[in-house]
This record gives structure tokens, sequence and C-alpha cells, in this order.
């Protein structure tokens, strides 16, 4: 593998892309972070980007300037963006005329699943890239712990755990921060090529046990609640958040709601090298022992 060749990651600075681009930048790579907003250079560069080009992912001229030039793409998409199948394959196509070493794309974990929107769009765009004879690795990755952030200070102020989906659904709930470093390790290791990897934390956590957790770690009695579906789309609404989205939301939290996200923790393990962190760990890191 080519280390001069610059690595394009999509939507880098999203939560997950930035992650990504600190985490294969340490590795020594030189980084090219598209982004939509010219302002967020900084950032991105403060990150450990090389290059930082604005463009917009629905885009064809705004991709086709993106990859030029690069030896490998990481694409990540923004949160269940409408378009995403058709981002997918446009870019794939500009990568297999460019010719772009390897195409990776950040999927999720069991794209396979009909009823959630946005999973099947992800399907949609692994499909196209098996088929489409550009080089690929798949990553599927399962629910982030970094869900609990958005809720932390209502967690801390009520008591209450709530999420919309039954307080009984599993979830192999997996740390953010592991999943940039296995990001890195398959854009810079040699040997990843053709696969579809799964990444999944280390336990099968409910809301329950999520509550249970923070009982001990916080010394106080947190107790888990359903949010009904038709509070969340209300809270949504007020939100200001497109109607389609909300519509995908919902779809995804009553599938959730009935079955959980399952995965099996042994290839993040295999590809960091170590057990992924659990969730106690990250609470105490990012949120017990964060800078005030």
């Amino acid at each position: 593998m080519d280390r001069t060749k610059l690595i394009l990651i999509t939507a880098a600075s999203g939560k997950t892309g930035r992650r990504a681009v600190a985490a294969i930048a340490k590795k020594g790579h030189a980084v090219r972070a598209l982004v939509r907003r010219a302002e967020l250079e900084p950032e991105l560069r403060q990150a450990g980007a090389a290059e930082v080009v604005v463009g917009d992912l629905t885009d064809t001229s705004s991709l086709r300037a993106a990859v030029q030039g690069v030896g490998q793409v990481l694409h990540i998409c923004p949160p269940m963006h409408p378009k995403e199948d058709v981002i997918a394959r446009t870019l794939i196509d500009l990568c297999r005329d460019a010719g772009t070493e390897r195409f990776v794309l950040y999927s999720v974990l069991h794209s396979l699943l009909a009823d959630v929107p946005h999973h099947d769009r992800k399907l949609q765009a692994e499909r196209y890239l098996v088929d489409s004879g550009v080089t690929y690795t798949i990553l599927q990755p399962g629910r982030y712990m970094q869900h609990l952030l958005p809720i932390w200070k209502a967690v801390l102020a009520t008591g209450v755990h709530s999420m919309p989906f039954g307080t009984t659904s599993k979830f192999s709930l997996v740390d953010l921060a592991d999943l940039a470093e296995a990001c890195a390790n398959v854009m810079t290791e040699p040997g990843h090529e053709g696969a579809t990897y799964q990444l999944a934390g280390p336990d099968a956590l409910s809301q329950d046990d999520v509550a249970v957790i923070l009982t001990e770690l916080l010394g106080k009695p947190i107790r888990a609640e359903a949010k009904p579906l038709e509070q969340m789309r209300k809270d949504a609404q007020a939100a200001g958040m497109p109607a389609d989205r909300i519509e995908t939301m919902t779809k995804m939290n009553a599938h959730y709601d009935g079955h959980g996200l399952i995965g099996n923790p042994n290839v993040l393990r295999w590809i960091l090298g170590r057990k992924p962190n659990d969730f106690a760990s990250f609470v105490r890191r990012d949120l017990l022992n964060a800078p005030a």
C-alpha cells in the first residue's frame, strides 16, 4: 500500500468522520477531508487532515474532484441520508474511473433489515460495490455507545434513561473510539481487501442493563423508560428535523423495539488486537472523567 497517496474521507466533519480523520492521521497517512462548509477547515486541520476540500455529496462534480489523486476512499454518509444509495453508486463509479486502489464503505450492522430504510439503502450500496469491480472493504458498525451523550444531562437530572424502544431490547453497543481505530487499521494495513466486517461491541445491553451500570457508576438510582414513538416524533418535529428522517427514525426504532440490534465482537477484537471497550469504560472516560 502506497503511504504517499491520500486517503479521502467523506462527511469528514461528522462525529464519525472526525474520529476517523484523527485516527488515520495518527498512523502517519495523509488524509483529504471532504466537508460541506469551508469554515470547518480549521477544525479538520486540527484533527489531522492534510487537505480539506469543500463539496456536496449529491454533486457529481464535487465528488469527481475529491477522488482525484487519492489512493483509497473511506466513504461515510451522513446519518439516514435519503439519497445514500445514489451517492454511493456515483462515488463508486467515479473511483472506478479514477483507478482508486480501494473503496471502504462505512455501512451498518445488519444492513439486510428490509424494514429499516437506511439499512436497506446501505445494503444497496454494498451490493453495488461488490459488483463494481473496485477493490473494496465493507465495515458494518453497531449502535454507538455515544448515543448516550445527547441525553446525559437529562439522565442526571431525572434519574431516567429513556430511548424510543423497549427497555429489554438488546444492543451490542460499540465505542466510536474503537470504530475509528478499527477504520484506521483497516485503511492502513494490508490484507483487508474483499472483506465485510461486522463491528459490534463486547456486550449485548438493554436499556435496563444500561440503567444498572449507570446506577453503579453514579452511586444513585437510574431507571430505564421507553419513550413513546409518538413523543419521539413530536420532539423531532419541534427540533426542525426533516420529515423523511423522522419517518426513517420511527421505522428504525419500531424495529429496535421488537428485535434490538445484536452482533458479534470477535472481528472487532481481532482488528483492534485487544478487547473492545465496554460500556462502563466508555462512561468513565467520556462522561465521568471528562473535563467540565
